[in-house]
């Protein structure tokens, strides 16, 4: 197979921030989203989370959708899109898919076209907790303090975003078909939003934004550095290390004729890792850039 037509576009990121997603908790006490492995205790931030943030500053940075009706309805005991949304209209259904349902008819799905993982720790939970009560508050209206407890986690975390480029802005069920330019658009507002993504919690404003982004289009929609990305710290240098075999072997692959890591492109915060220079002798010159670059349209 040779000469396939470019189908998917990966990239996987890493980023460091503190605490992104609670659980239900447990009386005062707010527990952390987290898994186990191999004995240890990661946090993440849930792949619906994540999800939220992207179509927030979706809507906030570029506006989108945002002069039409909400398009979506309750009406029949389970939240959906209305029968009469389409992707030409509303660019969440387009890039994250729907279940809509009309009456006397069977249900219509799109599965989502921007696929987004949970964002999982690489560094594991330390058992972290702050306590703390409304001091201030209790003081002026005279009452007693309430006290609460935060589990809390500072990590370098990762997660992948994989878009399927040929089937934005095509929906069979409403035989919709975009105009490519708006195709286009709607792709590069996705990977503006990576460049800057954040995320509100608890009072604070999380900076999400890329420390690391590796990926490509490619013939073939597989998030290649998915779960390829580890990281160690210099105890003595206070730097992270990016482990560069892993990433070596993914490169390595190739598919319908074409190697994977002559479609490959990195970025980086400069400063940031240890083994920068390692990191760049990962893909050719002219696949290295700064993380604006990266992730430019």
């Amino acid at each position: 197979m040779i000469n396939l037509k470019p189908q998917g576009l990966t990239v996987s990121l890493i980023f460091e921030a503190m605490s992104l997603n609670y659980g239900e908790g447990v009386g005062n006490i707010s527990e952390l989203k987290k898994l186990s492995r191999s004995g240890e205790f990661l946090s993440y931030e849930s792949r619906q989370a994540l999800r939220y943030d992207v179509y927030r500053m979706l809507k906030e940075q570029f506006g989108i959708d945002s002069d039409r009706e909400d398009p979506l309805t309750a009406e029949q005991d389970v939240v959906q899109f209305k029968s009469e949304a389409n992707i030409r209209d509303y660019i969440e259904a387009d890039l994250f898919g729907y279940m809509k349902t009309a009456k006397s008819k069977s249900s219509l799905t799109r599965p989502a076209v921007v696929r987004i993982t949970p964002a999982i720790s690489l560094e594991p939970m330390l058992s972290d907790i702050e306590f703390g009560t409304n001091l201030n508050f209790a003081q002026r209206t005279g009452a007693n303090p309430n006290p609460f407890q935060f589990e809390h986690h500072l990590s370098l975390y990762s997660y992948t975003v994989t878009i399927e480029l040929d089937r934005v802005g095509e929906d069979p069920n409403d035989v919709i078909s975009i105009e490519p330019e708006e195709k286009a658009r709607r792709v590069n507002m996705v990977l503006d939003v990576l460049k800057v993504l954040n995320r509100n919690i608890k009072g604070r404003t999380e900076n999400l934004n890329p420390l690391f982004a590796i990926g490509g289009v490619y013939n073939v929609k597989n998030p290649f550095f998915m779960g390829r990305l580890r990281v160690r710290y210099n105890r003595e240098t206070r730097k992270h290390i990016l482990e560069t075999p892993i990433i070596e072997s993914a490169l390595e692959m190739s598919f319908g004729g074409e190697n994977i890591k002559d479609r490959t492109h990195i970025g980086i915060v400069k400063g940031f890792w240890e083994n920068e220079e390692e990191i760049r002798k990962l893909v050719s010159e002219g696949n290295y850039h700064n993380i604006n670059d990266f992730l430019r349209p």
